[in-house]
């Protein structure tokens, strides 16, 4: 008997509404799939934390909103107050620097307010000339209303993706259970498809959550390691905010095949210039590079990922070629889907395949 066989009118139009259904809700995830990864990620990264809170809590909306506080706003802190402190160094460095160009470059919207059409503006009204206000308005003022209009765009598109991956976040920490059971009981509970999405849900919270363990250990190895450096130092400090950079050095870890060194070999090799073209000592840049490389790059990595990957079902390297091809296939975004699919395909190999190759062979 096929499949197909005892099928009436009903049910195939009930399964042609559903596939239409699940087409427009993927399309619509597609667009956005990188806010909805990223929650994936944040999910599995924090959903231990949440577990914890909860017990002692007991309200799930509660439980994570905390979760969400205490992971996601701290790092948009750090990394918020380190956009502000590089360009607040950046703008003592070009305005004490014979480089007009690269300011006015890096501050086109800046430059323009500043020097072009406000100033023209204000010259128009002092000088109550009707014609002069009637110019500048048909002149200048467009312009900058087009460039604050695509920077509002700009700033909106990037806060509407920020609210959907808190909104996703929010709901899997909270309802992920009820999404399980709707899951099992659809399926009767069936023993092989239980068994593979377990085992796929418990590797993804290790490979996931040893990411936030990868930071937290690199950024205390960091700190307690520029703080020796200042105590040691005789010329002034190393490094004069060690705690903002380990933290930038944690967050760094996430990117792929790079990682950390994105952060502190450009500062190294700052040090290095600031050592070259100052009375700073030598030894400086050589000793940061030299104890970052080592203390906080090399051995953190390779004892925490070690750990962690004893803990879980996948060699730690096909993860890490997960993040790696994902990220060089898809985009950022395939940060966090290279993972998935790898765990994906290791389970489905380990548990699925051999049965299928099995009943073909038999055929």
């Amino acid at each position: 008997m096929g499949v197909f066989d005892n099928w009436d009118g009903k049910r195939v139009a009930w399964v042609v509404l559903g596939l239409v259904l699940a087409a427009l809700i993927g399309l619509a995830l597609f667009r956005y799939i990188g806010p909805l990864l990223f929650a994936v990620f944040l999910y599995y990264a924090t959903r231990p934390l949440y577990r914890r809170i909860d017990r002692v809590i007991d309200h799930p909306n509660v439980t994570a909103t905390a979760t969400i506080l205490f992971v996601i706003l701290p790092m948009l802190a750090v990394v918020g107050y380190a956009i502000v402190v590089g360009l607040r160094e950046l703008d003592q460095f070009l305005a004490t620097s014979d480089l007009e160009a690269v300011r006015s470059a890096l501050q086109p919207y800046l430059g323009i307010v500043r020097q072009g059409n406000v100033d023209r503006l204000r010259e128009a009204i002092a000088s109550g000339s009707g014609g002069s206000i009637t110019s500048v308005l048909s002149q200048g003022l467009p312009g900058v209303v087009g460039q604050l209009r695509s920077i509002a765009a700009g700033v909106f598109a990037v806060l509407a993706r920020f609210f959907l991956m808190i909104t996703f976040l929010f709901y899997l920490l909270r309802d992920d259970w009820k999404l399980r059971q709707w899951f099992y009981e659809s399926i009767d509970h069936d023993d092989d498809v239980v068994s593979y999405t377990q085992a796929v849900d418990n590797d993804l919270e290790t490979v996931f959550l040893s990411n936030l363990a990868v930071i937290a250990v690199a950024a205390g190895a960091a700190a307690i390691t520029y703080y020796g450096l200042n105590v040691l130092s005789s010329g002034g400090p190393v490094v004069p905010t060690p705690v903002l950079l380990a933290l930038l050095i944690g967050i760094g870890t996430l990117i792929p095949a790079v990682g950390m060194k994105i952060v502190y070999v450009p500062y190294g090799l700052v040090l290095l210039g600031v050592a070259l073209t100052t009375p700073k000592p030598l030894w400086h840049p050589i000793a940061f590079l030299a104890l970052t490389l080592v203390v906080v790059d090399t051995i953190p990595d390779f004892f925490a990922r070690s750990f962690l990957s004893a803990r879980s079902g996948v060699h730690m390297g096909l993860v890490l070629l997960g993040y790696f091809l994902g990220t060089l296939a898809f985009g950022w975004w395939g940060l966090f889907l290279g993972p998935i699919v790898v765990v994906l395909a290791v389970h489905f190999g380990e548990e699925v395949f051999p049965g299928l190759a099995g009943d073909f062979m038999w055929e």
